[in-house]
């Protein structure tokens, strides 16, 4: 048996996906639902398995689905983090970005890409300052590649 891991739709999923997967996988567990229900559940957001929801409407549905039989989402206390690194919102822009342009969207080509222009390992590392950088090199990338990020839908 595989682990969900080592599945290759796993493995392809953007980073919001791969969140949705494992919280979705936890609701189920906590409500201890039959496979029926759980698939029940997936239906009503027009999908066979969590690895194909894609849209923030399909995970929504779902998670109401869950709400619906008394699931409640714990929300995980972090680290506070140092007032001269990285915000919330730098990182979740910054991925977002690089899930919108990048051709190449795995952690380890963003860690590379943080490397090139930061020289930190990974994206928790970055000072502010640094995010910055990160982000202008991120809006010139999605330029080249025809996308407008200061475009709302």
């Amino acid at each position: 048996m595989y682990s969900l891991w080592q599945k290759k739709e796993f493995r392809m999923a953007t980073l919001a996906q791969k969140q949705w997967i494992i919280r979705i996988h936890t609701a189920k567990n906590v409500l201890k639902l039959s496979d029926e229900s759980y698939r029940a559940i997936l239906a009503a957001a027009n999908v066979a398995s969590s690895t194909e929801i894609s849209t923030w409407e399909q995970y929504n549905t779902v998670m109401a689905g869950f709400k619906k039989l008394g699931f409640v989402s714990k929300k995980v206390d972090s680290k506070p983090r140092a007032k001269n690194m990285i915000t919330k919102k730098q990182e979740f822009y910054i991925k977002g970005l690089w899930e919108l342009a990048s051709k190449n969207k795995t952690e380890s080509s963003l860690r590379a890409l943080i490397k090139r222009i930061a020289d930190v390992d990974d994206i928790r590392f970055l000072s502010k300052a640094n995010a910055s950088k990160v982000i202008l090199a991120l809006r010139e990338i999605a330029k080249a590649a025809g996308f407008n990020p200061d475009f709302k839908e």
